[in-house]
């Protein structure tokens, strides 16, 4: 059901969601929304929608970049299949870890453009996920526990500047969801980077 309501959204033109057709069928079932919600494990229940807002709230308050992208980070963590998140600049031939959320550093701060799942999301101006890392000759392992990668570049017009990195210690743990979802956070960091 989450898919299918997804599928329902529009942007306006302030890049904000508004609701789609199919939201007055939601708005009738408890917890799903826009984004829908998730729950696993001992985070909890999460619901993508107060993400969301809280990550709007803070992408457009006015504060610094750095202050910005690491709530980002942070918020984003919430969510229960969530294990690491960072977010890489592009800065030349390279992609450098600007903020992160996680039980540790990750040892690659600086990835070449091209290389790794990070590297081919930028190179092909796309989204990559990845249902399992040891399946994937891309993958540049940073933590043994993870399964699944998700990367979604952030685009100013056609041009790469940035990407949102996500670890799940899940296999096959992103799905339409987490891309549309990502998607929209990315596109709305692009205007703030």
């Amino acid at each position: 059901m989450t898919g299918m309501m997804m599928s329902c959204l529009a942007p306006n033109p302030q890049g904000l969601w508004r609701p789609g057709p199919f939201d007055a069928m939601a708005a009738g079932m408890k917890g799903v929304g826009k984004f829908g919600e998730v729950m696993a494990g001992e985070k909890g229940k999460v619901s993508y929608d107060d993400v969301a807002a809280r990550l709007q709230k803070i992408i457009h308050s006015g504060s610094q970049r750095k202050a910005i992208t690491d709530f980002v980070c942070r918020e984003l963590r919430k969510i229960p299949h969530y294990t690491w998140v960072g977010i890489y600049g592009v800065e030349g031939p390279e992609l450098v870890l600007r903020s992160w959320s996680g039980p540790s550093a990750t040892q690659h701060a600086r990835i070449p453009i091209g290389q790794g799942i990070c590297g081919a999301a930028v190179s092909e101006k796309a989204t990559v996920i990845v249902p399992d890392v040891n399946d994937d000759p891309r993958y540049l392992q940073c933590f043994i526990n993870t399964r699944a990668e998700i990367v979604v570049p952030i685009l100013r017009g056609d041009a790469p500047i940035a990407e949102i990195d996500i670890d799940s210690d899940q296999p096959n743990a992103f799905g339409p969801t987490d891309k549309e979802f990502l998607e929209w956070v990315a596109s709305d960091l692009a205007g703030i980077l």
